[in-house]
């Protein structure tokens, strides 16, 4: 049995963009069979159900390091879900929790005024991209998986990519210890449909927002152009993927 306790009251989300003014988050708890865990979801400022896209942050991190990507995706018309995923290195789990999760968030009758259930998306960072793609490739009905310089693990994302039928979208940093030097590849050749994306000269960490000084320590240092870049792919796919705007209405924050 899955419920969700508000955690608070709703926040507006301080944004330069003045489409965004009306935008707010608010922190639900949600228990389901996967896990018990907290989710910050960010709305749009939309008078209609808008699509929906889950977040899946990396490994031993936390979802506030992917905030900046739901509040981003908020100020672009699209219903953000980011949760800490509850599991510390078990994707398979992770991956399962965010197949229970989108089912939570689309069936309940709380949610439809506000989520269009019919336009779903999922993108992860790093080992979350790993979990998104295995919550993929076990949904269907999904419109797009988008990897965020996503890692693999004993070959296990390898193995489920044949089975992803939606779009796929993958956007690679290069090759180094931190992306398990770019075996993503594996992932990328197994997809029916892939098509990717190489930031040149990035970090790991240009694909997390926002990263930390730990972080960049060990995986390289992130620069405004390259998040950009990844922010740039990522959200005109996704928007081309669910229709929520056409391909080249993408905004700057």
């Amino acid at each position: 049995m899955a419920y969700a306790a508000i955690a608070g009251c709703p926040i507006a989300i301080a944004h330069a963009n003045p489409s965004a003014a009306k935008a707010t988050a608010e922190t639900i708890r949600v228990e389901l069979p996967s896990g018990s865990t907290q989710v910050d979801i960010y709305w749009p400022d939309a008078s209609s159900p808008a699509p929906l896209v889950i977040v899946a942050h990396g490994f031993s991190r936390h979802r506030r390091n992917m905030s900046g990507w739901g509040k981003h995706l908020a100020s672009q018309g699209l219903v953000a879900a980011v949760p800490d995923l509850p599991a510390w290195s078990d994707q398979v789990r992770n991956g399962r929790f965010l197949s229970e999760l989108r089912d939570y968030l689309c069936a309940g009758e709380h949610w439809k005024p506000r989520i269009d259930a019919s336009r779903v998306g999922l993108m992860g960072f790093s080992a979350g991209g790993l979990a998104s793609l295995l919550c993929a490739a076990d949904s269907p009905g999904l419109a797009i998986w988008v990897g965020l310089d996503p890692v693999d693990r004993n070959g296990i994302g390898a193995k489920a990519a044949p089975r992803v039928q939606c779009r796929a979208v993958v956007l690679t940093a290069e090759p180094s210890s931190c992306n398990a030097n770019g075996n993503a590849r594996s992932i990328m050749t197994a997809l029916p449909q892939c098509q990717h994306f190489t930031v040149t000269g990035a970090a790991h960490t240009d694909a997390e927002w926002p990263t930390g000084r730990i972080a960049e320590v060990v995986c390289g240092r992130s620069t405004e152009e390259r998040r950009n870049e990844f922010r740039r792919r990522a959200t005109e796919a996704l928007l081309k993927a669910l229709e929520g705007r056409p391909c080249g209405g993408f905004k700057t924050d």
